[in-house]
């Protein structure tokens, strides 16, 4: 009796280690996703940051050199790196030039992580904001505002990034049905009815907002877009 008593306890204690494994393996792993989750949120505000920094670099470069004299149809993004060409025939000098003298900058990346790599957009085919709530004005070619985009945007850093903004519904990303104009700015701000980046359908969650993502739904696929004004119009 005494034997089999033993082997009773012996059972019990294995079946107690075997329940308290199973719960702490669970709340290791659980531990981890919470670390996973919170690593990703601080390079989430890491990236935005850099990248909402960067925006603001353009800004304040472009705004010095229109204090200094350099016409908005003069300003060139000819540089060495990107695969299109800004060359705009309005410049002649390098003081009108953003990656020179004009504006001090050098072409930059997207960070590793902040899209699929594909390179920065600089264009003026577009109008920010409906009539109700524009960025600057709706008038067509004096109402386009130069813009940057960055295409194939990362979807939860894009969030964060509205998110901080305050553009839209937070955890959701505004989708535009309309479409985007990509086409390289060469000092040309073409008119005839400027494509409208508002955020359409209604509530129009672009309007009265320079910067911001959005997911192109008139795209096939889709695409992920964040976008900045850098020169309001």
């Amino acid at each position: 009796m005494s034997r089999q008593h033993e082997n009773g306890n012996v059972l019990w204690f294995i079946l107690v280690a075997i329940v308290l494994l199973g719960a702490l393996t669970a709340i290791l792993s659980r531990g981890g996703n919470s670390v996973d989750q919170s690593g990703d949120v601080e390079q989430n505000r890491i990236k935005a940051g850099q990248i909402l920094r960067h925006v603001k670099s353009f800004e304040s470069a472009i705004q010095q050199m229109q204090l200094r004299g350099i016409s908005e149809n003069e300003i060139s993004f000819e540089n060495a790196t990107t695969a299109t060409d800004y060359t705009n025939a309005n410049c002649s000098v390098d003081d009108c030039k953003v990656f020179d003298t004009g504006g001090g900058l050098t072409y930059q990346a997207p960070p590793t992580g902040a899209n699929d790599g594909s390179e920065w957009i600089f264009t003026a085919a577009n109008n920010v904001g409906t009539a109700a709530g524009p960025v600057g004005t709706t008038a067509a070619t004096t109402g386009n505002d130069l813009i940057m985009l960055l295409p194939n945007a990362n979807a939860s850093l894009c969030i964060w990034i509205n998110q901080d903004l305050n553009v839209g519904t937070s955890g959701t990303l505004p989708v535009e049905t309309t479409g985007i104009a990509t086409t390289a700015f060469v000092g040309t701000f073409p008119g005839g009815g400027p494509t409208i980046l508002d955020g359409d359908p209604a509530p129009f969650e672009l309007d009265n907002k320079s910067a911001g993502c959005f997911t192109d739904l008139a795209a096939s696929p889709d695409v992920t877009y964040l976008y900045a004004v850098i020169l309001e119009r």
